[in-house]
């Protein structure tokens, strides 16, 4: 099935994985890194494990961490 990888900053990138596949398998598959990147489906929050379905979209955006007060 196909799915797309929207990742900040990088062009989208349109993936095919097994029936079935978590997002954290997609993207190792496809030698996309998750690391420092916060995760959604289809324009909602979900984890690493969450499965995928056919036409999905999958946006990586970068952690914002830190600051001072």
């Amino acid at each position: 099935m196909k799915v797309k990888v929207l990742r900040l900053g990088h062009s989208a990138t349109v993936v095919d994985v097994p029936a079935g596949s978590s997002v954290q398998e997609a993207l190792e598959s496809n030698q996309i890194p998750r690391e420092g990147y916060s995760v959604s489906i289809n324009g909602l929050g979900a984890s690493p494990q969450a499965a995928l379905g056919e036409g999905d979209v999958v946006t990586l955006v970068p952690k914002v961490e830190g600051g001072r007060s």
